[in-house]
């Protein structure tokens, strides 16, 4: 192949959410020339509606701190700075007592509450504008994608003005649609970040063969809101620094803080459970009964929006390979989505962006290129290659132990087995502590051997040098463990180390 002057590469991202922006920032900071499209408005600039009614708040955990930081640190703090720490769940019980849960009481960890329009906001702020800087196209759908030509075709539309109508002047007048403009780029590489229901993926499988799976949980998600209260401190109508629970077995309330004093409500229920709920005096009567303490807060606006707010679905998605050739590459709920019950939805996304730059780097791949426009790039191939290879177990665990997760929130924290455990991991990791490394900008850690022990909920949210599949390996052995050391020992010595444990346990553990 002849090779001709030397230029960038160009990459074309399609989502500006969070993992789309966070790939634009760091193909940008890298060198390449980089072009981001997303059908929706610009957010920059702009107040953000804490209510948008489909919007589970995020969680940003170790995890996705570090793959931020390993872009830009300095953003990386300010993000967290925007958010509320929640060091602990905080389990509300139907007899309106309530039980923190320390994440981390050896090293106090924490998650941290962002809102979702907040996020996306601040990750397209942070994108480069001007000469040299990264070209972001709103309102622009992609349409199709030519792989052999390395070329893209979307489509672009704008708020028109409002249109002259023959109404009286107290009428709303109706925004129009300008005409369509239509949009090409070309590009070395084309990312997808477009969401679960992603384009990129579409026009990937038309040109490869790629494994593709969904499923959905017989349970919907409607989120609801609980006011600012200005007679309590910060504005908190509920202490801010924890999630919390409301678990009730078969369904569960969580409530998340916004910096605004509110708290984003997320109603996790059964389909059929919800079908029985049809009127107002339904839905009163379930919220009284279930979650007593939210009513004598929120009241009935509850059950207003619970009557109006859309029911939405839970889906996991799996695609194998998620690359295609030196052309395309899929990051993001476009390739794993999941349920948000670990919270890690964002987080992995985010960290695919870290790893695919340790690819990058490990393949020594330049940001300029003699190839000719649209030419294969057998070194860039063997880079995505290595990464859809190498990160599909990973992402293959972090949607299973999501899925079992939601297990845990609506009904294991209230099973006296589960304290146990968490006791006995308590104890342990005091014991025998694990101490994590410290990740090296541009170098991906081979599956590590993870040394002393450490709880599943810190390898998974607390642990980015601990890969997700080993994180799940870890634990399935450190469950052999216990179950072998309470068969050796019997039920009256079980029984006995559990008490002590419990005892040595209490700083994660406090009755309210």
């Amino acid at each position: 192949m002849l090779h001709g002057k030397e230029r960038q590469r160009r990459a074309l991202v399609i989502g500006a959410g969070p993992v789309g922006s966070l790939t634009a920032l760091s193909l940008h900071k890298r060198g390449w020339a980089v072009e981001v499209w997303d059908t929706r408005d610009d957010p920059r600039g702009r107040e953000i509606a804490v209510n948008n009614l489909r919007s589970i708040n995020l969680n940003i955990s170790s995890r996705g701190y570090a793959a931020v930081a390993s872009v830009d640190p300095a953003f990386a703090d300010a993000l967290l700075a925007e958010s509320i720490p929640m060091p602990s769940r905080l389990i509300h019980h139907l007899d309106g007592h309530t039980e923190a849960q320390l994440y981390d009481p050896l090293r106090g960890n924490c998650s941290n509450s962002i809102h979702r329009g907040l996020l996306n906001q601040r990750m397209t702020e942070a994108l480069p504008a001007g000469d040299g800087g990264v070209v972001v196209r709103f309102n622009t759908k992609l349409a199709r994608v030519e792989f052999g030509a390395r070329t893209a075709h979307g489509v672009r539309t704008k708020r028109g003005e409002p249109a002259l109508l023959d109404s009286p002047p107290e009428t709303p007048q109706i925004p129009v649609l300008a005409k369509a403009e239509k949009v090409d780029a070309e590009f070395d590489l084309i990312v997808g970040a477009d969401g679960s229901w992603s384009k990129v993926r579409q026009e990937m499988m038309r040109a490869e063969r790629i494994d593709f799976s969904q499923s959905f949980i017989p349970h919907a998600y409607i989120e609801l809101h609980m006011d600012a209260d200005p007679s309590k401190p910060g504005g908190f109508a509920m202490p801010p620094n924890h999630l919390h629970i409301w678990p009730r077995h078969k369904f569960m309330l969580i409530a998340l803080p916004n910096k605004d004093g509110s708290f984003t409500l997320t109603l996790f229920i059964p389909f059929d459970e919800l079908h029985a709920l049809s009127t107002p005096d339904e839905a009163r009567a379930f919220f009284q009964k279930h979650f007593p303490d939210a009513w004598d807060i929120v009241g009935e606006k509850l059950v207003d929006e619970f009557m109006e707010h859309p029911r939405g679905n839970l889906v996991t998605i799996n695609v194998t390979p998620s690359t295609y050739s030196s052309h395309s590459v899929l990051l993001g709920d476009a390739c794993h989505s999941m349920v948000p019950f670990y919270g890690q939805g964002l987080n992995c996304g985010l960290e695919d962006v870290r790893v695919l730059g340790t690819y990058l780097d490990r393949f020594s791949i330049s940001p300029k290129t003699t190839l000719p426009a649209g030419a294969h790039d057998p070194e860039l191939e063997a880079a995505l290659t290595a990464y859809s290879t190498e990160r599909a177990e990973d992402l293959a665990a972090i949607c299973d132990l999501a899925l079992a997760n939601y297990t845990e929130m609506r009904s294991s924290v209230l099973n006296p087995l589960y304290h146990l455990r968490r006791a006995v991991d308590y104890v342990l990791t005091r014991i025998y502590p694990s101490t994590p490394r410290e990740l090296t900008p541009g170098i991906a850690f081979p599956t590590p051997e993870v040394h002393g022990w450490t709880a599943l909920y810190d390898m998974v949210t607390f642990r980015p040098d601990i890969p997700y599949a080993e994180a799940a390996r870890r634990e399935a052995w450190q469950k052999k463990v216990v179950a072998n050391a309470a068969g050796v020992g019997g039920l009256v010595g079980a029984v006995g180390v559990g008490v002590l444990a419990l005892k040595a346990a209490k700083p994660w553990l406090a009755r309210r």
